[in-house]
């Protein structure tokens, strides 16, 4: 303790200078800690041991990053003035901090002038002493004021203390209110859909009712042709005019008989149709009225083309939907549609008062299937991913008595409006294509777009338009649009390809010779070659009963054809690890893939070795011709594929290396002349090097690492199997 260092009987002033700063030096680290230099130097400047450049280093040196530092700082400036320098410290601390005084000298601070050591006047002293006593006194009633408005403070907490708590009290209230209201909720919800079910029922009956008043009115009609009919036969028949009239008789009680059961069955038809809804909405069922049990297909030539897809000829529509069954002239005329083949096509409109009206068809239901009879056939369209466009045409068929087969969505319904309004999408479209052939910008927005172009497609009816498509070109390397714009639709390109397709595909089949010598130019075309021409090659599914058969007069559809095809459709994948390499022409690529395996990161592989089984960071060479590519995509093998052009010139240049593979450049030219037209019948996309992009060996080497890494990163897009 500080008490132990000072003798007894001994005052400060008669303490010397070293012990004076020993017990200075033994309390530094207290003192630099509890002391601010600003509340003492106003003293040491007043006693003289400090000058005003000594308070301006103290107080305002850079170096002296915090209080501590100028504190003993201060403590340093003092040290060098002696022995005045410690007393007038220890006077300022009995002033000031009185009890760190105590802690530091063991003495009780007293402000008797007979305890200061005489370094400053009297006068001085009394007028440095009062000066400090009002400093304090301000001090101590600012200090007071801000506990004042402390506990002011503290009280008004206190109060939203408790208004918090008491509404804490309140919502727990509201909160056992809310669960009451919301199981109340909950019991009429279950009445509501009990009554709604009810009310399906209601709808089966009366469709069952029409259904049989048409049956009964056929009879009725039958049955008038067969008593005019016996009446002429009758009274030549029969010599006896009472046989003839008996039999008249008999036939006539008939007919009245079925009157009577129609009159009835007419009465609880109306009955039915007063206790519906007049404007019902729609409910699901586990139970579908079907009306048509024939099923016949469309004649091909009243169709227009839409895009070729695999698709199977019978589709089973799944889920809980409601059948409903109306007469009307035109359908379209009773209701409009949004959507698409992404978000299903939707009853957006339906004409007051009409037939579609009546039977409660309302805004939000999704149409899935269309059933209706064409020429005394029963036809049936299933529209349940089909596009805007396809569902406009197949709907527009429709005339006369039909069926509806309705999905109730509308959540989804008013979720595509939204988007709608918002702009961010422009309707319920979204699928991808191939281009086939280049076409050059138009007026009014038309994109410009080139062969083997991929297309993301979000609008096959734009407002204003019935034969153009919304699209955007797609970024190579992710599903990300681009640069957007309209394009010509499949149909408005075939009637286009029709007039011109077999001067296109004379040109492309007899262009041969001269192949050469346009290599490096944009491909402008693609003949696509498809089989299994008998398969629908609409969206819309049309089912017929017999599919052996076929129509009086109707040629059977030939087996594969050669034709302009304008758009594929194409989906995209992302292998999750490299795709393997298959170079082209054979010959070539076979030459360059021993030295493509030597190096890091690449590995050959051919038949009968495992090419893409297991993740691994190499790339594979593949030593596989191109009538394995559709195999290995059935097995999720997607190979990068790159054609390496050839001229007689390129040829040349690999003479040597031709020859020890037991090659020559006639080989060489002959097979990339034989496959380079097979890449057209690949589902999916391929590169081609021009013939002047290498000179030699190393250049061919050096570009095919560039465009292995770049095809690397692309997404893979393949076409539908359609052969």
């Amino acid at each position: 303790m500080a008490e132990e260092s000072v003798p007894e009987g001994r005052s400060l002033k008669e303490l010397s200078e070293e012990e004076l700063w020993e017990l200075i030096n033994d309390n530094r680290h207290r003192i630099s800690l509890g002391v601010r230099p600003c509340i003492l130097l106003p003293y040491l400047r007043q006693v003289k041991v400090l000058t005003e450049v000594d308070e301006d280093e103290i107080l305002s040196c850079h170096n002296l990053t915090n209080r501590c530092m100028r504190t003993s700082y201060m403590l340093d400036l003092l040290r060098t003035q002696g022995r005045n320098g410690a007393i007038a410290l220890l006077e300022g601390l009995m002033i000031h901090y009185p009890v760190l005084y105590t802690h530091v000298t063991g003495r009780k601070p007293s402000t008797e002038p007979s305890r200061f050591s005489g370094l400053i006047k009297y006068s001085e002293l009394t007028e440095y002493l009062i000066r400090a006593v009002t400093g304090m006194q301000t001090e101590l009633q600012e200090a007071r004021n801000e506990a004042g408005k402390m506990s002011t403070r503290c009280s008004s907490l206190e109060s939203e203390v408790s208004q918090l708590m008491e509404q804490e009290e309140k919502c727990s209230h509201l909160q056992t209110e809310n669960e009451r209201l919301q199981r109340h909720l909950s019991s009429l919800q279950r009445e509501v859909t009990k009554l709604k079910d009810e009310k399906c029922d209601l709808y089966i009956r009366y469709t069952a009712s029409i259904e049989e008043k048409s049956a009964i009115n056929g009879r009725l009609h039958d049955l008038n042709l067969q008593v005019s009919f016996c009446l002429k036969i009758s009274l030549r028949a029969y010599q006896s005019r009472d046989d003839a009239q008996a039999m008249i008789a008999r036939i006539l009680a008939e007919k009245d008989t079925l009157r009577s059961q129609l009159v009835e069955l007419q009465e609880a038809v109306f009955t039915l149709q007063a206790k519906r809804n007049p404007r019902p909405r729609l409910r699901k069922s586990d139970k579908s009225t079907p009306i048509f049990s024939l099923l016949l297909s469309v004649s091909k030539s009243s169709a227009p083309p839409f895009l070729v897809r695999s698709r199977p000829k019978a589709i089973r529509v799944n889920g809980r939907v409601l059948s409903l069954s109306l007469q009307c002239e035109a359908l379209l005329s009773q209701l409009s549609i949004v959507g698409g083949n992404k978000s299903g096509v939707f009853v957006h409109q339906v004409t007051e008062g009409g037939a579609a009206h009546a039977v409660g068809i309302s805004p939000g239901a999704q149409i899935v299937e269309v059933r209706y009879e064409q020429n005394s056939r029963a036809l049936r369209m299933v529209l349940e991913d089909s596009t805007l466009e396809e569902a406009m045409w197949a709907l527009g068929q429709v005339t006369g008595f039909c069926q509806l087969s309705l999905r109730p969505r509308q959540n989804d319904y008013e979720a595509l409006l939204q988007q709608l309004q918002n702009s961010t999408m422009s309707s319920g479209d979204s699928f991808y294509i191939r281009v086939n052939l280049s076409l050059p910008a138009g007026a009014s927005g038309t994109l410009a777009v080139s062969c083997n172009n991929i297309l993301h497609v979000t609008n096959t009816r734009p407002a204003g338009t019935e034969d153009l498509w919304q699209a955007s070109q797609v970024h190579p390397c992710q599903l990300l649009d681009l640069q957007s714009g309209t394009v010509p639709n499949y149909y408005r390109l075939v009637l286009c390809c029709d007039v011109q397709g077999s001067e296109l595909t004379k040109e492309k089949l007899s262009s041969q010779a001269g192949r050469e010598n346009t290599r490096s130019e944009q491909k402008a075309v693609r003949i696509v070659s498809t089989g299994r021409q008998g398969r629908n090659p609409l969206w819309v599914s049309v089912d017929e009963e017999n599919t052996n058969g076929t129509e009086s007069g109707s040629p059977s559809p030939p087996k594969s054809c050669v034709t302009l095809m304008p758009y594929t459709l194409v989906t995209p994948h992302f292998p999750p690890v490299c795709r393997p390499i298959l170079l082209l022409p054979t010959i070539l690529g076979r030459m360059l893939d021993k030295k493509l395996a030597s190096w890091q990161g690449f590995q050959l592989c051919g038949p009968g070795k495992q090419c893409y089984g297991v993740i691994t960071p190499h790339t594979h060479l593949c030593q596989y011709s191109l009538d394995c590519v559709r195999r290995l995509h059935r097995s999720e093998i997607f190979p990068v594929i790159i054609f390496i052009g050839v001229s007689a010139r390129n040829a040349r240049k690999l003479k040597s290396k031709l020859q020890r593979s037991g090659q020559t450049e006639e080989q060489l030219l002959a097979c990339s002349k034989s496959e380079e037209p097979l890449l057209d019948k690949l589902p999916c996309l391929y590169h081609s090097m021009a013939p002047d992009s290498w000179c030699d060996r190393n250049s061919l080497l050096t570009s095919l690492r560039t465009i292995i890494w770049e095809e690397q990163r692309k997404v893979v897009w393949v076409e539908p199997d359609l052969w």
